[in-house]
């Protein structure tokens, strides 16, 4: 498409925060939309801990338009603990000042917890502080574990929080409602004159972010709860080989030295297991040839040292 036919389209373009407590699908839903897996998704609670962007581009030349979304993946809002914790919780924060549209998600298949009132009313705190009106989605996630008649009453009492502008059941899983929620979000979308990134692009994360999002996944879902969450990864050099291959030198840190012995396993088995795994989705990615060098290392107590946390996870 040139610019000239580009000029006769109509061009929509916004960003989309998507908040709520941990674990309730906000990486799933991402990913499915995008086509992509661009955040680690695991069971445990907490996996994401930058906020992560994916886009999504619809061409409709019959229509004569064109939509462009920025998904955000944000950090679950939780009370923080440590200063990995805070800085996860103030990332999520921040996402929402540069959006256009807000979707809270609430896994229905839980019921209504304490933890999604709380996210609510922190976000009718910030709309108030700040003295914005940004569109407020609830996103009822996980529809394919619950019957009907539990999904109605949930939708009522949500409604009755007077913060959403629309409620939209959804399995992202499935793929269930997700037609209706692209549909339902356009017509919010504010019109721009282009699109602000690529059509073909999908993430506008630099590829070491996504990179560490791969590790960190194999990671939570290979020991699982041995190492819960005392474990960062740093990629910390990418290079272009004369053969080809794409050399990736990655760090992971724990914070006490049996864990780097579990990490590791016996006889180097586990993190063996690890860079088997990360390695064959990193060349499925890049479609390239992928040399996955991984380090274990001791940084004793680094969810509390606030400079190492940005650097890690909150550095460009």
């Amino acid at each position: 498409m040139n610019y000239i036919e580009m000029e006769k389209m109509k061009i929509k373009f916004g960003y989309i925060a998507c908040v709520g407590r941990p674990n309730v699908g906000k990486s799933t839903l991402i990913n499915k939309l995008v086509g992509a897996k661009l955040s680690a998704v695991s069971p445990k609670p907490q996996t994401t801990r930058r906020s992560i962007i994916g886009i999504k581009t619809i061409k409709d030349e019959k229509e004569g338009k064109i939509i462009q979304i920025a998904f955000i993946d944000t950090p679950g809002i939780h009370k923080p603990r440590n200063e990995l914790g805070a800085e996860m919780v103030k990332s999520a924060i921040e996402s929402l000042k540069t959006s256009n549209i807000i979707y809270h998600l609430i896994d229905s298949s839980e019921g209504i917890q304490g933890e999604d009132i709380d996210v609510a009313e922190n976000l009718k705190s910030f709309l108030k502080e700040e003295k914005i009106k940004i569109p407020v989605f609830c996103l009822l996630t996980k529809i394919d574990l619950v019957k009907k008649e539990i999904l109605l009453p949930m939708m009522e009492e949500v409604g009755k929080w007077n913060l959403y502008a629309e409620i939209i059941p959804i399995s992202a899983l499935k793929g269930d409602g997700l037609d209706d929620l692209i549909e339902t979000t356009e017509r919010y979308l504010p019109q721009t004159d282009e699109v602000l990134f690529p059509y073909e692009m999908i993430s506008g994360q630099p590829i070491r972010i996504i990179i560490q999002e791969i590790i960190m996944e194999k990671i939570y879902n290979y020991l699982h709860m041995e190492i819960p969450y005392s474990a960062a990864v740093e990629v910390e050099q990418i290079e272009e080989r004369e053969n080809g291959t794409l050399y990736i030198k990655a760090t992971i840190y724990v914070e006490r030295k049996n864990q780097k012995k579990i990490v590791i396993g016996k006889d180097g088995r586990k993190i063996k297991q690890i860079g088997t795994l990360a390695r064959e989705e990193i060349e499925y990615l890049t479609g390239r040839k992928v040399y996955l060098d991984l380090w274990v290392k001791v940084k004793e107590d680094w969810r509390k040292n606030v400079y190492f946390v940005r650097k890690i996870y909150f550095s460009e």
